[in-house]
């Protein structure tokens, strides 16, 4: 039995800007990766809403072309003003940079949650 679901919904560019944005993401990602990139966006999206229920709606309401992480760290202090804060302390000595790829054998699903283990587990050594 095919537990499988599939999610179909439409977006509308020419009303919304956050749709214009996703569609020009959609049409610049190569065929072969927007159901990966579309599946890792609706995951984070609900990741964000099991920390509050509010994240996803207000991430979703900034989006355009010009968000920038400051943006979104700026959304993310008002929903938890003192966790962002502390979370700025203990990091203000180190730039925030992208990580070095934790290296993964099998598939690129396999190595991004590899990546993600790695950023927050620290490296894995096999």
């Amino acid at each position: 039995m095919d537990t499988r679901r599939k999610i179909t919904f439409y977006l509308n560019p020419e009303t919304n800007e956050a749709d214009r944005f996703v569609c020009q993401q959609t049409d610049d990602t190569p065929q072969g990766e927007r159901g990966r990139l579309w599946r890792a966006a609706l995951l984070t999206g609900f990741a964000f809403g099991k920390q509050d229920p509010r994240l996803p709606f207000l991430f979703s309401e900034l989006l355009n072309r010009d968000t920038s992480f400051d943006d979104l760290l700026q959304l993310l202090k008002t929903v938890y003003p003192r966790e962002t804060e502390a979370l700025l302390k203990g990091q203000k000595t180190m730039p925030l940079r992208a990580s070095e790829p934790v290296p993964a054998p099998g598939s690129s699903e396999e190595e991004t949650r590899a990546n993600a283990r790695g950023l927050f587990d620290g490296p894995k050594h096999g």
